[in-house]
């Protein structure tokens, strides 16, 4: 027993022949996970944004022929009607022109300016159409179109009167691309009013389209350029248009 005892102890032991390790490279799979594609959502513009904060306002008591006056200085269509800082009301050129029945406020007569002169702002002035400085001007277009005006007065959280926006200011706040597609959809919309109803008036178009007459005059003379149109300009009245006839 001792013999194999001391025979496991002094025996040589014999070394294995080290096997080379191979490292064997893992394949490493690269996962990509495939997410929703977001789409990146066109930032809205505020009223806020694009209105014009300046207020030219008038008083209740003041006189037509004196704010004809002025919006003709200030080359304005329309002011908010303000008694000691309190809003009251709006006044517009349309209803000025629709008491003298006329298209302009320039070169008025003198027996036109007595008459104004004895009608008083609070006499014609309407309940105004107002959106507020946190909405869109998606939504201040509609309002426009729906109650058909050019201009929205703009109040702030409290309703205090903060500022005015029109449509030229909302043109400043579209795209290129948009506002030619919006000129593009209003000029199709004149040609087939022509082409349906026949000779209008810029009055009777600017009316029906929501645009100035002088956007109307504009498009007219390239239409009748191009051999689509012809304009009649009378020496007393508004110019028309109509269809050009086929030879």
């Amino acid at each position: 027993m001792v013999f194999e005892w001391l025979k496991s102890i002094f025996r040589r032991k014999v070394k294995e022949p080290v096997k080379p390790v191979v490292k064997h490279r893992k394949k490493i799979r690269r996962l990509v996970k495939l997410g929703k594609v977001r789409k990146v959502e066109k930032r809205k513009v505020l009223v806020s944004e694009l209105m014009t904060r300046k207020i030219i306002s008038v008083s209740p008591s003041s006189t037509l022929d004196k704010v004809a006056d002025l919006f003709l200085s200030k080359n304005i269509s329309g002011a908010p009607v303000l008694d000691r800082k309190f809003f009251i009301g709006e006044i517009s050129k349309t209803d000025i022109l629709n008491l003298l029945k006329k298209d302009t406020l320039e070169g008025l007569t003198e027996d036109e300016r007595s008459m104004l002169s004895k009608i008083k702002v609070s006499d014609v002035m309407k309940k105004p159409i107002c959106i507020y400085q946190h909405e869109t001007i998606e939504e201040a277009e509609k309002k426009m179109d729906k109650f058909k005006i050019k201009r929205l007065l703009v109040l702030d959280k409290r309703k205090n009167l903060v500022g005015i926006i029109t449509r030229t200011d909302l043109l400043r706040g579209k795209s290129k691309e948009e506002i030619k597609q919006k000129v593009f959809t209003k000029v199709d919309e004149m040609v087939t009013i022509l082409e349906k109803e026949g000779k209008k008036t810029f009055k009777e178009l600017s009316t029906k389209l929501n645009v100035p007459e002088s956007l109307i005059e504009e498009w007219c003379k390239v239409l009748e350029e191009h051999g689509l149109v012809e304009v009649e300009y009378p020496v007393v009245g508004n110019p028309s248009v109509k269809i050009k006839a086929k030879l």
